[in-house]
């Protein structure tokens, strides 16, 4: 969608509207825990503001602002960067414990990525030339580690659409003069049907639900295991090419697949309970 309407649709103006309209649309569903929750909410205003800060305008406006002159291949290439970034900076930040089997499931659905963005060619990716706008993507994988890492430190009796509403409404406020500063240099948001359809879809969708899924995600698997699924995207966006826009699926698209999940699989999988010793008890389980 980014790159698409990248031509018509100034970045953070398509940021900015998607999430005024993601805002309209969260908020009734979300009024009766917003009411009850407003003490808490005014308490833990700084966290809102950084979750807005580094989500809506920090990944979302700078991915936007990075198709704005990089091609879709170079962002999916810098993105894939992302798994390998989330542990990193949860180390250093919620000091979690990142275990060896995660990092080879990382590295491994990390060759699936590349070999996919390669066409099974390994030669395409010397030749890969990146482009200004690629360092904008790099600073939104910082951005979104550092997201995914804060929510570590949500309030756990905050509810989850009180969350995405409060992200949404401090993402709008963060946007606001990025949005000023599009309008004062003549480029506004198109008012047709195509781009509106657009800016629905990643309203609602891409908004909404992909980031109250991504939420429940980091706070019930860490920010390392749910940032390790990021490598399927490329697999995702191969099989909606296939079923939307009649897109071949080739060899390379099988085998690419294969090596993310078994990546995903390797870093998923939970550690053996050990059998406890007769007349004993089993040891703790590590986290």
């Amino acid at each position: 969608m980014g790159r698409g309407f990248s031509e018509t649709v100034p970045p953070f103006s398509l940021a900015f509207w998607r999430w005024v309209l993601a805002l309209a649309v969260v908020l009734p569903l979300a009024w009766t825990g917003l009411r009850a929750q407003a003490p808490l909410l005014r308490r833990h205003w700084k966290f809102l503001l950084a979750a807005g800060a580094l989500g809506p305008l920090g990944y979302n406006g700078l991915i936007y602002l990075a198709l704005q002159t990089s091609p879709a291949l170079n962002v999916a290439m810098v993105n894939s960067a992302t798994p390998l970034l989330i542990p990193v900076v949860s180390i250093v930040l919620t000091r979690e414990r990142v275990l060896p089997r995660q990092w080879v499931g990382i590295l491994l659905s990390l060759l699936g990525v590349l070999y996919l963005i390669a066409r099974g060619e390994p030669g395409r990716l010397v030749s890969l030339r990146f482009q200004p706008g690629d360092l904008w993507v790099l600073w939104a994988v910082l951005n979104w580690s550092l997201y995914s890492s804060l929510l570590r430190f949500k309030p756990p009796e905050m509810k989850p659409l009180v969350l995405v509403a409060g992200t949404a409404f401090t993402g709008v406020l963060v946007l606001l003069p990025f949005l000023l500063l599009e309008m004062a240099a003549g480029r506004t948001f198109p008012v047709r049907v195509p781009p509106l359809l657009a800016l629905v879809y990643v309203a609602v969708m891409a908004s909404l639900v992909a980031y109250s899924f991504w939420n429940r995600s980091v706070a019930r698997l860490g920010p390392t295991r749910s940032g390790l699924v990021i490598h399927s995207m490329p697999v995702f966006v191969g099989v909606f090419g296939w079923l939307l826009l009649g897109e071949p699926i080739r060899g390379y698209h099988a085998w690419g697949a294969v090596l993310i999940a078994a990546g995903i699989a390797v870093a998923m999988r939970s550690p053996r309970r050990r059998k406890p010793s007769p007349g004993g008890t089993a040891p703790p389980r590590s986290a």
